[in-house]
């Protein structure tokens, strides 16, 4: 059986096709992809021109579900919060995720490491739902931060971060953060310290070495932080469904509901807005990191 796989194999790795071998290794996977994601998106987009009238679909090909998207104030605040909250949350993510990943990247000591690591991998160990009641729990008007904000004296009734566009952005930062540490933590680790040595010998401070040296260094592990966490951003349900008690209305919930009133059209539209989108974040993210670090690297910097 092996010597048959290796005559397989010998096929294709013949004269000048060193390529065929990769490809009959991505086959399967290829295929999976082709099969449940590019197949997925067909009938989506098949769906999209149907037609929803009076609580029943009809089979058609028409745009106005497509007209209506786009032309309705309605969907466009629904696209603004969408965007809004993922801003928000990418923008504290990363806040909070780059004195960390900083800090693990210098440290010398192995076990606080792996210790670090682990306490920013656990999140990811639980399901977005158990943190999402957990975070209901913590949020709420006699949960544990308004009881700790009252006893501190900053507040006489507690806030008000339940079911609004505040509790969701702090349940989804907590649950996207480690995917912005991990990318800024790579880079970070492998940036070459002879760099900032060299620095510190020109008489640059520590400051200076950080914001010539170091943060231009860790361009592209921002841009994969923020690519990651803004497109699972912009498509999280469960968080906003149950943090913001319906009254955050996202488009991916917008799209729950309208799949469940069998709306399928709209539904479809709004699918395919965010799959467009997100890949429109992700090469304009990569633009502006190409950018900056061409940029960079013409005056000399880097």
């Amino acid at each position: 059986m092996m010597r048959a796989a290796s005559r397989i194999v010998g096929l294709f790795t013949y004269g000048n096709r060193p390529w065929a071998a990769q490809l009959l290794l991505l086959l399967p996977a290829i295929a999976l992809m082709g099969v449940v994601y590019l197949g997925g998106l067909l009938i989506f987009g098949r769906y999209s021109f149907d037609l929803y009238d009076n609580g029943s679909l009809i089979r058609d090909w028409n745009g106005q579900a497509y007209r209506a998207f786009l032309t309705d104030p309605y969907y466009w605040t629904l696209i603004g919060t969408t965007f809004r909250v993922a801003a928000k949350v990418t923008f504290w993510s990363l806040l909070l995720a780059y004195p960390l990943a900083y800090c693990m990247a210098g440290l010398r000591r192995p076990g606080l490491k792996q210790t670090l690591l682990l306490l920013t991998f656990l999140p990811l160990l639980v399901s977005a739902v158990v943190r999402s009641y957990g975070w209901q729990l913590l949020l709420s008007r006699q949960g544990f931060m308004n009881w700790l904000f009252i006893h501190l004296g900053l507040t006489d009734h507690g806030f008000n971060m339940m079911y609004n566009e505040t509790g969701v952005v702090i349940a989804l930062v907590h649950i996207f953060l480690p995917f912005m540490v991990f990318p800024l933590l790579n880079v970070l680790s492998q940036s070459d310290n002879q760099l900032k040595a060299a620095a510190h010998d020109l008489g640059a401070g520590k400051w200076r070495t950080f914001f010539t040296i170091t943060f231009p260094l860790s361009a592209r592990g921002i841009a994969s932080g923020v690519q990651i966490v803004f497109t699972l951003c912009l498509t999280a349900f469960t968080t906003p469904q149950l943090i913001g008690g319906g009254r955050v209305m996202t488009l991916p919930v917008f799209i729950y509901q309208r799949t469940l009133d069998t709306n399928w059209p709209m539904a479809a539209v709004a699918s395919i807005f965010l799959f467009v989108s997100s890949i429109a974040v992700s090469l304009i993210v990569n633009k502006g990191a190409d950018w900056l670090m061409f940029r960079r690297a013409r005056q000399g910097r880097i």
